[in-house]
Parts: C-alpha cells; structure tokens; sequence
C-alpha cells in the first residue's frame, strides 16, 4: 500500500512547522447532524490542549487526497468513517498515523483498530423503558439492518427486556436495495402495521426505519399514540423535506454523538502521547492502549407525540402535553397545570397519568432534563446557572434529579466531556 510506509513520531503538544498539532477527521460530513456534533466535539478537545482539528470531507476522500492531506498536515491523528467512502479507508491507508474508526464492520481489516462505538444495548434498554411506561399489550420490533453489528445488539437488547417482563416480540425485516423494493417494502408495512395488536408497542432500530414505520401506520390507519406507541434511536437527524412533518412526531433515543467525537479526539491523544515517549511499533495498526474500544452511552429519551400519551385522547391533557413542552423550563410546576384543568388537581392528575402512562411531574422532568443535559454538555455555564435556566428553583433538587434520571451527578456528567 502505498500509504503503508513509516510515519513521523514527534514530541506531542510541539509545533510542527510551525504548525500546531493537528487532528484530521476523514470523509466527514459536516452537514450531517451526527457528524458536525462529532466534530464539535473533537474540536473541544482539541481547543483545551492548543490543538486544532481539520477535515477531509466526504465526497473529497480517496487514498490519493488523504495521502496528500497525511503529508501536508502531518496530523498526529485521524478520526474515520469506514462505509462512505469508495474504497473504504481502511487503517492500513493510514500508515503509521493514529486512526479511530466510528463503529467500524466486522472485517478483518478492522481488527484491532481503535474505534468509537456506542452501547447499543443502552439505547434498546432506554426505548424499552420508554414503551413500556404506556403498559402495552404486546411489543415488536421493525429493521431494515438484519446483519449489521448494532442492529443485532440493539434487537437482541430489547427483546430480552421482553423476555424479562413476561413478553414475546417479534422482529419484522424490510430491507430494500432499489426503487423497486422500496416501493414494495411500503407495500408490506402497511399490511405489517395493519396486523400489529391494539396498544403494540414499536421498537424500531433507528430513526430511518422510525420513519418509514411511522408512514405505515398512519397508511394503516393506526393512530399516535392511542392504538399503537412507536420509539426510534439516534436522535433525528438530517431528514429529506418530506420527512420532516412525519418525524416530528416519533420518539427517539438520543446518542451523545458530541461525546463520542471527544472521546475519539482523547484516544488519539493517548495513542500520540504514548508514541511520542518512543513506544513506536513495527506494527501500527495494532492499538497502544490498553483498551482500543471507547464506549459512549445514549443520553434520553425526545419524547414526541409516538409515545407522549397512551390513553384517552383528552383535549384538556394533550393540550397540558404541549404547555409541559413550551414552559417546563420557565418554572411550571403541576399545580399551574391543574389550574388550566376543568375539575381539581387529583382528577387533573389522575386524568393524565391515565392519558400518558406516568405523572405530569415527571413530563416536566422529562423535558427540564434534556435541556439540562445539552447546556452541560455543550456549554461552559455553571452547573447553578443550568438548573435555573432550566426551571429547577434549588440546585440541590436539580443534583438528586440528575443523579437520580441520568445516572451520575451534573458535574460528574460534565467532566467525563471534558477530560
């Protein structure tokens, strides 16, 4: 290969060229919503340390370009995409230079290479939580990716959380290859949806399937979120203008894709550093690190219209939904909601967990956290500052809430983004 060839091994943190050290993030789409948050991240990292990050984007990147950008930039690490570009960029294009790969194939030339993936049994077990909240009377799962590592993880995930709570489900493929089977494939989701149980409860892998099966139910006749409840992953994304409409109303488990570009960003750091000390191999496409896994976690649930509420579609409860979602963060508190109510606070609160599967305080939690979650996560504020802007009167309630929903403290949240 004729990138395969010994690579230059500096001090890290030292100018070369006068240059700073440099970070090339190959085949990067920075229109894509998951990879400019990548990107973002990886340009937080860089930021603290005097670092900068470059891209070589998608489109642009072939053996020939990133030889050229590996000799112009001499970064002391690249981060990679392995299934956009054509041939693929496997490690071994990359020579002696540091590479991480974001959940590379099941391929021999992957072995062993440094990657970034997420735990995809989180996200199935945090679609099932979220679900299984409404008390369906049956559950399934839609795919297009039979095959693929994730899709399997996160299946086999939920299913098992079936298992557990006394439940079978089933796994419907629809895969497609070309306008042909497309148009097909809408054909048999509409026969699918059709046939699902009253109250089924919908896993669907991602959020493209999540679409697609949000066009078949509502082809089907079947209604958000009275006769059938649906849950996406990955947070939607870049969408085509058709799709927008449709998935604005589909749940769907938000990755902490930002995260994952940081900690792609720290192992590059740890592999340099490590070379730097004169650690260098005969062997670079082996990893230096103890562990050449990154594991990044799902962050919660955007709990739209496909899930938010199960039962009676009462006017006054779907209109309290929308309230919840506009003001949660300007200090709404359930009794302002139940003064909206016609009737007391107990039939108000007793008619909503009815309607939604779960009390209105937690709706209101539900959505102070997530903003609380992309504030930590992204900015620099204090963590006192977060929890007033998102509605919390005492930062000591803020702490326990966080702790409680998310499973560490805030300041523990914002350190794992920042080391």
């Amino acid at each position: 290969d004729p990138l395969n060839r010994p690579g230059r091994c500096g001090r890290i943190g030292a100018m070369q060229d006068g240059n700073p050290p440099t970070i090339l993030y190959v085949d990067c789409r920075p229109d894509d919503g998951i990879e400019r948050l990548r990107l973002a991240g990886m340009r937080r990292y860089a930021a603290a340390r005097g670092w900068r990050v470059e891209t070589l984007e998608h489109g642009v990147a072939t053996p020939g370009t990133l030889r050229a950008a590996l000799d112009r930039l001499r970064p002391i690490g690249c981060t990679a995409e392995y299934w956009c570009s054509d041939p693929p960029l496997t490690p071994a294009y990359f020579g002696r230079v540091p590479v991480v790969c974001f959940s590379p194939p099941e391929d021999l030339r992957w072995r062993g290479a440094l990657r970034v993936e997420c735990d995809e049994a989180a996200v199935a077990r945090l679609a099932f939580k979220e679900l299984s909240s409404g008390n369906p009377s049956a559950y399934a799962v839609v795919t297009a990716y039979r095959e693929t590592p994730w899709a399997r993880e996160r299946i086999d995930a939920f299913r098992a959380c079936c298992r557990e709570a006394g439940f079978d489900c089933p796994v419907s493929f629809f895969p497609a290859k070309n306008d042909r089977a497309r148009a097909r494939r809408a054909e048999r989701m509409v026969k699918w949806a059709a046939a699902l149980p009253h109250r089924c409860a919908v896993f669907a892998t991602n959020d493209g399937c999540a679409i697609l099966a949000a066009r078949a139910l509502a082809a089907a006749g079947r209604s958000f979120p009275r006769t059938v409840t649906l849950v996406g992953a990955d947070g939607i994304e870049s969408l085509l203008p058709g799709d927008r409409e449709i998935a604005s109303t589909v749940s769907s488990v938000v990755l902490d894709h930002e995260f994952a570009g940081y900690l792609s960003a720290k192992m590059i750091g740890e592999e340099a550093s490590l070379r730097a000390a004169g650690e260098c191999r005969k062997c670079p496409q082996l990893p230096f690190v103890d562990n050449p896994v990154s594991v990044f976690p799902p962050l919660l649930v955007d709990r739209r219209k496909s899930t938010r509420g199960y039962g009676r579609r009462e006017p006054h409860i779907l209109e309290a939904m929308e309230t919840i979602r506009r003001e949660a963060c300007d200090g709404l508190s359930v009794t302002d909601l139940a003064r909206r109510f016609p009737g007391t606070r107990r039939l108000f609160e007793v008619r909503f967990r009815e309607a939604a599967g779960h009390s209105a305080l937690d709706e209101i939690l539900n959505v102070r956290l997530a903003r609380a979650v992309e504030l930590l996560a992204h900015t620099d504020i204090s963590i006192a500052a977060v929890a007033n802007f998102c509605g919390f009167e005492r930062i000591g309630s803020f702490w326990k809430t966080f702790r409680k929903r998310i499973g560490v403290s805030p300041l523990a949240f914002r350190n794992d983004r920042r080391r």
